[in-house]
């Protein structure tokens, strides 16, 4: 018997989500209930995100002052919340008044344009065409496409071959970009390593080209691409003046500044196993970057058996020791990709690697739901957090 946890990207094509037109579409009210409802709305402390079409909730944002019975400040502008790169975005603003909407459309606007150059998916993107002439020549690609692969392909090296963005021909074997959700056989799986090698990869710096040299090999950059577009937000957010904002983009997370009433962002960290809004713990964090990354993300489930799309490139197989991580930092790129370290080294060694990683905090539960973190994720992001689920 198989159950599936399908990704948004099948079920949502364009999805704009906002709480009043929820209300207005699905209760039946007065002007005094509406009324209600939009208090009600400021003072439930915990926001949601992406509960639209089952889409994977990885970070519950608690926007509101915890505790404090106060609700959010009146000064607090929520955007809409829109499907991206396979999940959904939205961003929080405070004490930007009438200019917050057109913060929060500028930063939509520039994780929509990262994303029509990085998706694989996007016949016009410059990942979808270095795919496509696999094994056949040289594609010229934009800065941020740029950026993103040579970050990758170093850090590939510095994790020891534990990140790799050519992993997709083995992802595509598992059925997770179709939903087709098979169990390849162990000669399917060793074929299609043979494609799997970020040291394969050309880049040409000077002519601004990438080239992958066999046909059937691809790039993935899903596991990168959402920090780095939070990365970009939240400097352009900045440098338009924003000083108190929020960004959540699935589970990456731009914390910028405090809330506007002097108090730390606190970031709910959601329960691996829970199928609702279930928390592990409480963190708090400003100027600062949170990702997560889980085996409950998109997975399907055969025999009692999860088999998840983290998978460790040098296998082909899923992780089993890890079930969830989250990283604090000071770049939501680099959070990105070191959320996936610890699932591909194991608990102990991956967090043993975060030693080596100045500023970055690491937290991670492993398949028997214990609990471990590191000292500078204790001392300094730790709100609440018990030492097993």
């Amino acid at each position: 018997m198989q159950k599936t946890h399908r990704g948004s990207q099948a079920l949502v094509t364009n999805v704009e989500f906002s709480w009043d037109k929820v209300f207005r579409e699905n209760l039946e009210y007065n002007n005094d209930d509406l009324e209600t409802m939009k208090k009600l709305k400021s003072f439930i402390n915990i926001i949601l995100i992406t509960l639209l079409a089952a889409g994977a909730v990885i970070l519950v944002v608690f926007m509101s002052n915890r505790g404090s019975g106060s609700g959010e400040p009146k000064d607090t502008y929520h955007s809409p919340t829109v499907f991206a790169m396979d999940t959904n975005l939205d961003i929080t603003i405070e004490g930007r008044g009438d200019r917050a909407k057109a913060d929060s459309d500028a930063a939509i606007a520039l994780a929509r344009k990262i994303e029509s150059h990085t998706s694989m998916f996007k016949l016009k993107s410059d990942i979808y065409r270095i795919n496509a002439n696999a094994g056949l020549a040289p594609v010229k690609v934009n800065s941020d496409t740029m950026y993103l692969i040579q970050t990758s392909l170093k850090y590939g090296a510095e994790t020891g071959d534990a990140f790799d963005i050519t992993v997709a021909p083995i992802v595509k074997l598992w059925g997770f970009y179709d939903q087709k959700y098979r169990i390849p056989s162990q000669a399917e799986i060793d074929n299609a390593l043979k494609l799997v090698g970020y040291q394969k990869v050309v880049v040409d710096q000077a002519n601004g080209t990438v080239f992958l040299p066999q046909k059937g090999m691809a790039i993935d950059l899903g596991g990168v691409a959402k920090g780095y577009a939070v990365k970009q937000m939240y400097d352009l957010l900045k440098k338009r003046g924003v000083k108190s904002a929020l960004v959540n983009f699935g589970g990456s997370v731009g914390a910028i500044g405090r809330r506007a009433d002097g108090k730390l962002w606190v970031i709910g960290v959601k329960h691996p196993r829970s199928e609702g809004g279930a928390l592990v713990g409480e963190l708090q964090a400003e100027n600062a970057f949170i990702n997560s990354s889980g085996d409950y993300e998109r997975y399907f489930i055969r025999n009692g058996i999860r088999y998840c799309h983290l998978i460790d490139p040098k296998t082909g197989h899923q992780p089993t020791g890890v079930i969830s991580t989250t990283i604090v930092g000071p770049d939501g790129t680099f959070a990105d990709i070191l959320s996936k370290v610890p699932f591909m080294k194991g608990m102990q060694a991956g967090l043993e690697y975060m030693k080596t990683q100045p500023g970055y905090e690491a937290l991670a539960i492993d398949s028997s739901g214990n609990i471990m973190v590191t000292q500078g994720m204790k001392d300094k992001y730790v709100l609440a957090m018990p030492a097993k689920i």
